[in-house]
């Protein structure tokens, strides 16, 4: 077969295998770091984990088997030689490309939602106090699971048999129109990216904080743009190239782009937890004046949406403040981390009582209950014991001698 070298980018002998392996390599190092920092982190502050943190873990280990999937798709596959290339020297390498294609699709399916969740889950922590928004990001959570169903779904059966994704002389064989897939899959999940990116914004500048908190806390928030940049761009790259014509050199963008959006996501997923670690660090190099100056980021301080209830955004961020929830009632409360009330996660359920706030009995060492009120003051939230226990406690004992 006669070959027009000049036609091919580089020339026939052109090699960019070693990027997409660079690639791999970066992410398999980094979201192992993030990861272990976030866990450290927690110990560190004396945190539990959280639904997040396990969910991650699986996480972590698919993106791992992405990265040698890849790695196997450059060493064993042809990615990063022209097609021509592979046809000439090893033709056998193109089923590899193509198996390693199907296992990447499948991979791809599970992680993003897995990714994401985690994300949204922090969301419900932070936030969790508007009703709105718990609903919302639940919705979003169940979007994109039936998202990677649905990928997951036609990446199996997008051939029949699903082995003439590979093996071409199966005879009967069958495929549906695989570049469309490759193309509209993706957009459903940069959609996805953009929501989770803009949802939290109100609530933000909505909080009666100081301006430049508000900006910090945004910053955390915009740094998760970076997986919906890397979302865009896959889908761009597979708008703009064949993925089946010249596949294994079309595939050094396909794959490292394919590899960076959920490795993006993950290391943003991880980020948050990380601020009071990052915070001490700036302390101690001396670029900040105090290890908690950033203030509300890193969870010492809280404040409340106007027309809202009030909620702490510390915990799961920073490790040391309070964060707003609810218990399985309906009542508003707070978890108290290791600088809150009490130590650990202790949940305290609050039920509003008009100008106070008031702390169910059983779970305080008062039956009778107490009641607190709040004000905030500079972002910080303090609490104060109410004159209506000994009030409460007065009046139980006017009973009980009524009673005799």
């Amino acid at each position: 077969m006669d070959i027009d070298e000049s036609s091919l980018d580089g020339g026939l002998y052109a090699y960019g295998g070693q990027s997409v392996i660079a690639c791999s390599i970066a992410f398999i190092v980094l979201c192992t770091i993030v990861l272990v920092l976030r866990f450290w982190a927690h110990n560190t502050d004396g945190r539990r984990a959280t639904l997040e943190d396990w969910i991650l873990i699986p996480a972590w280990f698919l993106m791992m088997g992405m990265c040698i999937n890849v790695i196997i798709a450059v060493t064993m596959g042809g990615v990063g030689r022209h097609e021509a290339f592979v046809l000439k020297f090893q033709p056998e390498s193109l089923r590899v490309w193509a198996q390693t294609l199907f296992i990447t699709e499948l991979f791809y399916g599970v992680l993003i939602p897995l990714e994401k969740s985690t994300v949204l889950l922090l969301y419900v922590r932070l936030f969790g106090v508007h009703r709105w928004f718990r609903r919302l990001s639940y919705g979003m959570i169940v979007y994109i699971w039936m998202w990677g169903i649905t990928e997951l779904i036609v990446a199996i059966a997008q051939c029949q048999p699903v082995a003439f994704q590979w093996d071409k002389t199966i005879p009967g064989g069958h495929c549906i129109n695989q570049l469309a897939y490759y193309r509209y899959i993706s957009l459903p999940n940069v959609l996805h990216d953009v929501c989770m990116l803009i949802v939290p914004m109100p609530i933000v500048w909505k909080l009666q904080i100081e301006m430049r908190k508000k900006v910090a806390l945004s910053i955390v928030f915009l740094v998760g743009s970076i997986g919906c940049i890397a979302s865009f761009i896959r889908m761009y790259i597979f708008f703009k190239l064949d993925a089946l014509s010249d596949n294994t050199w079309a595939s050094i963008q396909l794959h490292s782009w394919t590899l960076a959006e959920p490795g993006a996501i993950f290391i943003c997923a991880c980020i948050p937890a990380l601020w009071p670690m990052l915070l001490r660090a700036l302390h101690v190099l001396g670029l900040s004046s105090h290890p908690d100056s950033a203030g509300f980021l890193s969870g010492k301080g809280s404040g409340h949406a106007k027309g809202g209830t009030g909620g702490g955004l510390g915990s799961h961020i920073s490790g040391a403040g309070m964060d707003s929830s609810r218990n399985r009632h309906g009542a508003s409360g707070v978890w108290t981390g290791r600088h809150g009330f009490g130590q650990g996660n202790d949940f305290i359920p609050l039920q509003d009582t008009g100008s106070e706030m008031h702390v169910v009995g059983e779970h305080t060492e008062h039956p009778e209950g107490l009641s607190v009120s709040r004000r905030i003051s500079h972002g910080w939230l303090w609490w104060k014991r109410g004159a209506s226990l000994r009030l409460r406690q007065a009046g139980r004992a006017l009973r009980r001698a009524m009673v005799r």
